[in-house]
């Protein structure tokens, strides 16, 4: 079974249809998608790469104010009035993103690290992309395991990581991942003896499902339909060796089909490397999340096209609620994928 819209939220895309057309949408769109698990076969564990396809409502949206760098290299936004509270964006349980939603950089996402009653601040330095009073934004909370998988979701718990089924979430940056599991007796998400319940996933990051028990286990994720694209990091490869990104399609649609998909830009400091064959470049692999089957994509430098082997496989998408693994070369360094949004 393929994650489903629910009729409430395609009742919304129907809707919202005309207003996207237009390029304006007076409210947002919001509903449920099914995320299926596979269960495993026989004695193999199941693997199952899937996305939160949903995110959760945003907290606050606006206009750029002042904008300054401060001592440590991070983007400081001041406004006019007082807006917020104290650390209302950034507490170690409830920490929150912020998204540009206008220009060139649509889609890019910075964590926020501390909150005035008149300011922002975020990680990074963005002072060159960012306009005062032009560039507008969204502060979204990040999904956690808590509130995106509650109570387990449905997965098999248990006392240890050995006997649960595991979710690993991939950092977008080091390539490394952890894996965690629902504590049956403690009734709370963990890593080791580590609670882990308000670990953050990524707007755009892949999680890797390992099932252990034999049913499919279908996930309901109820949230807003993201608009605009939506910045994923595509990490470095080491000196030997590939380094796989797990990303997600993070909108309940299958996405774009790969010639669509801005991941081959020609420019290896912005996008896949192509080649001639799948040896040489940097591969898409794309996981069915019914069967589990994983097919290898590359974008052909002599055909100029999309390929899996020696088929034009140009317009394959990601299905809805799965994850891709983008595979990077030895030696080729990181990049941002923006990616871009469906027709809904």
């Amino acid at each position: 079974m393929n994650p489903k819209v629910t009729a409430s939220t395609l009742l919304s895309f129907l809707v919202a249809s005309s207003l996207f057309a237009q390029s304006t949408v007076s409210t947002p769109i919001v509903g449920f998608t099914t995320l299926p698990v596979r269960g495993k076969t026989g004695v193999n564990n199941s693997l199952s790469f899937i996305s939160l396809n949903l995110s959760r409502p945003k907290a606050f949206a606006g206009i750029i104010g002042t904008k300054s760098v401060n001592g440590s290299g991070q983007t400081v936004i001041t406004f006019s009035n007082s807006l917020f509270t104290a650390n209302q964006f950034n507490t170690s349980t409830n920490k929150h993103f912020f998204q540009v939603k206008s220009g060139s950089n649509d889609g890019l996402v910075a964590e926020i690290v501390a909150t005035t009653t008149d300011s922002l601040t975020l990680a990074d330095n963005l002072d060159a992309i960012l306009d005062s009073g032009v560039t507008s934004f969204e502060v979204v909370p990040y999904w956690t395991l808590a509130t995106a998988l509650p109570s387990g979701a449905g997965l098999k718990t248990g006392t240890s990581a050995t006997v649960a089924d595991t979710v690993t979430v991939i950092d977008p940056v080091s390539g490394a991942g952890n894996a965690y599991f629902y504590h049956s007796t403690a009734n709370q998400w963990r890593r080791g003896s580590t609670d882990s319940s308000h670990v953050i996933i990524p707007p755009g990051a892949g999680i890797m499902v390992t099932r252990k028990d034999s049913p499919q286990v279908n996930i309901q994720i109820a949230g807003q339909v993201r608009t605009g694209s939506v910045q994923a990091d595509i990490a470095a490869a080491p000196s030997s060796g590939a380094r796989q990104s797990y990303v997600a399609n993070p909108f309940p649609l299958a996405s774009k089909t790969l010639a669509q998909s801005g991941l081959y830009t020609g420019n290896s400091s912005t996008g896949v490397v192509g080649g001639t064959t799948a040896t040489t470049a940097d591969n898409v692999i794309i996981v069915d999340p019914t069967t589990g089957t994983a097919n290898t994509y590359f974008y052909s430098t002599s055909a100029n096209q999309w390929r899996r082997g020696s088929i034009d496989s140009s317009s394959v998408t990601i299905p809805d609620g799965a994850a891709v693994i983008i595979s990077r070369k030895a030696n080729r360094g990181a990049f941002e994928w923006y990616i871009p949004q469906p027709t809904f």
